[in-house]
């Protein structure tokens, strides 16, 4: 869905070009998880943005050349709407909530973890935002 969404260019049933680009903002101004990539690293963490997207929560990436990642994850989470906001390196992925202190992120996943363990923290982080409670998993 990730690359999906960058490649569309046409929605079916918007016929005027002006439609679809009014659409499209406003989509784009959605309630999101706000996910802060630090370096070049998105890849790595995709199986995390399709445990979001398998519970119905929309993200945006945004891109930052370096930075801390747990202060970077409670930025995007003060950024977000939902509150909710992961920054992610090469090394580790951070959830963070915007009600938790700074220095105390919810969840935090490292690079040897399996799939399984990174899709369970993408649905967490999800439904966190949902409200309904943690998806358990072992690693």
């Amino acid at each position: 869905m990730v690359e999906k969404a960058r490649a569309m260019r046409w929605l079916p049933g918007y016929s005027s070009p002006g439609t679809r680009r009014r659409f499209m903002e406003s989509k784009e101004r959605a309630p999101t998880i706000v996910v802060t990539e630090i370096g070049d690293c998105i890849n790595k963490w995709n199986e995390v943005l399709l445990g979001i997207e398998e519970e119905g929560i929309p993200f945006r990436i945004q891109h930052i050349p370096s930075g801390e990642i747990i202060d970077s994850a409670w930025q995007a989470a003060r950024q977000s709407p939902l509150l909710v906001g992961i920054a992610c390196d090469q090394e580790k992925l951070i959830v963070h909530y915007k009600n938790l202190p700074a220095s105390e992120p919810l969840f935090t996943l490292m690079h040897q973890q399996d799939n399984h363990a990174r899709r369970s923290t993408g649905n967490n982080a999800a439904r966190l935002v949902n409200g309904i409670p943690f998806k358990e998993y072992h690693s």
